[in-house]
């Protein structure tokens, strides 16, 4: 008996006698690669730190601007439904603080977001690696043109936009 053999029998021995049930993660898919994709050819350094349950700074952050990025469609939806709904009621000025307010907070999320950015690709190893930053200033223009545009439809004022 070869060597392959005896290792398959004892592994079919012990699936059959249920050895294999009940294991965490059963049923599950296998985890994310995510690492190993960004890292390139240091995937298996950083493979080890990842199961040390350590990452390098620029892969955590990578995660967190991941977060933040969807966060930033949220504020963005939050606002054009607002802004929809300052129209439909054709009330803008009812609407005018809460439409301030949301691209105050649009606006900070943005720049915070920005500066994660500049650093994971300040860190990342290679420029394959980096991520295009985000332009907030377009993002935020944007935001105040949907705004302005709502404003008009809605009867409001557009200067305090």
């Amino acid at each position: 008996m070869s060597f392959e053999q005896l290792v398959e029998s004892q592994i079919a021995e012990a699936m059959a006698a249920g050895a294999f049930d009940g294991l965490p993660g059963a049923g599950q898919p296998l985890p994310s690669r995510e690492s190993e994709r960004l890292a390139g050819n240091q995937w298996l350094g950083f493979k080890v730190l990842q199961n040390g349950g350590m990452l390098p700074e620029w892969l955590s952050l990578g995660r967190e601007i991941e977060k933040d990025f969807e966060r930033l469609q949220e504020l963005d939806e939050q606002h054009a439904a607002l802004c929809d709904a300052a129209v439909d009621a054709r009330n803008f000025a009812g609407y005018a603080s809460a439409l301030c307010d949301l691209l105050c907070r649009y606006e900070a999320c943005a720049c915070e977001l920005r500066k994660k950015q500049d650093r994971f690709n300040a860190h990342a190893p290679g420029w394959r690696s980096q991520r295009p930053c985000i332009w907030v200033e377009y993002h935020v223009d944007r935001l105040r043109a949907r705004a302005g545009r709502a404003a008009e439809a809605g009867g409001g004022p557009v200067s305090g936009i």
